[in-house]
C-alpha cells in the first residue's frame, strides 16, 4: 500500500498561512475579484456631466403672463417674443386689392432706373444691396418668399421658383458699388421697352422673355416699385390676356447664325 505524500510545497503554503486564517481564503478571492469588476466598470463608465449652475434670480420687469392652451399661443400676449414676429414688424401695410393705382410716366422711368442699378447689364440677375449672413436659401426667402416693404427700400417677391443656393446666381454688392463685379465691356439684350398693343385699349404684349421671370407680381404685383404695379391685381392668371411679345421666348437653331 502506497504511502500519501503532501504535494511540493505543501508544508511552506501552511507555515506562511495560519490554519485559522486559510478557511477565509475563498471569501477574500471572491472579494477581491468583485472589487476588481466594480473597480474595471467604474473606470470605462463615462464621467458624470458637470452639475447645472442655477441661474441668478431676475427681477420682473413687468407682470407675467399666465400659461395659455396651444390653440390660443398665436393670440397671446407675448408672441411678440417670437422671432418671426421682428419681420412682421419690418412689413409696412400693402394697399388693398381694389385701392387706385396711379401711375406716371416719371414714376415708372424712376422705377426702371432703381431695376437696373442692381445689375452688371439688363437681363443679369440682380446683385444684393445688402450683408448677406447666412447662404440658407430660407434665410432669403424670410423677406423674398412673398415680398417686404422695409423703410422705403422693397425687398420684391422672388420671380421664379425657389433654388437651394440664391448665391450662386446672385451676389453680394462691393462697399460702396451699385455692383459687385469688376468693369468689362459685356453687353446684355437692351430693354425692349413697354409691350405693343394690337389694338387702343387691348392688353399689351409681355415685352420681355418669360424664364425666371415666370411669377409676374414680383415687380408687378402689391410689393413692388410704383411705377410699374399693376392696376389690376386682383386678377391672377396675367398670360390669360397679356402674352409674350413675337420673338420672345424662342432660342435659334443650333449652328444659325
Amino acid at each position: 500500500m502506497e504511502a500519501n505524500h503532501p504535494a511540493p510545497g505543501g508544508h511552506h503554503a501552511d507555515r506562511l498561512i495560519p490554519a485559522g486564517l486559510r478557511r477565509f481564503i475563498p471569501i477574500l478571492a471572491t472579494t477581491g475579484m468583485a472589487l476588481g469588476v466594480v473597480g474595471f466598470v467604474t473606470g470605462i463608465r463615462e464621467p458624470l456631466p458637470p452639475p447645472k449652475q442655477s441661474r441668478p434670480a431676475q427681477t420682473p420687469e413687468g407682470p407675467a403672463h399666465s400659461a395659455v392652451d396651444y390653440a390660443d399661443v398665436p393670440a397671446a400676449p407675448w408672441k411678440r417674443d417670437v422671432p418671426r414676429s421682428l419681420l412682421e414688424s419690418l412689413n409696412s401695410s400693402r394697399p388693398g386689392i381694389f385701392d387706385l393705382v396711379i401711375r406716371t410716366d416719371e414714376m415708372k422711368q424712376a422705377a426702371l432706373a432703381d431695376r437696373a442699378k442692381n445689375r452688371a447689364f439688363d437681363g443679369a440677375p440682380p446683385t444684393i444691396p445688402h450683408r448677406v449672413d447666412s447662404s440658407s436659401a430660407v434665410a432669403c426667402l424670410a423677406c423674398h418668399g412673398q415680398g417686404l416693404n422695409v423703410g422705403q427700400r422693397i425687398a420684391t417677391k422672388i420671380c421664379h421658383p425657389p433654388f437651394s443656393n440664391c448665391l450662386q446666381c446672385h451676389v453680394e454688392q462691393a462697399a460702396g458699388k451699385d455692383v459687385s463685379v469688376v468693369d468689362n465691356l459685356f453687353a446684355g439684350l437692351a430693354r425692349s421697352g413697354p409691350g405693343e398693343r394690337s389694338s387702343p385699349g387691348a392688353p399689351p404684349t409681355i415685352p420681355h422673355h418669360l424664364f425666371m421671370r415666370e411669377d409676374c407680381l414680383s415687380c408687378h404685383g402689391w410689393v413692388a416699385r410704383p411705377g410699374i404695379r399693376t392696376t389690376h391685381p386682383w386678377l391672377s392668371a396675367c398670360t390669360q390676356c397679356h402674352v409674350a411679345a413675337a420673338g420672345e421666348n424662342t432660342f435659334p437653331p443650333s449652328g444659325a447664325p
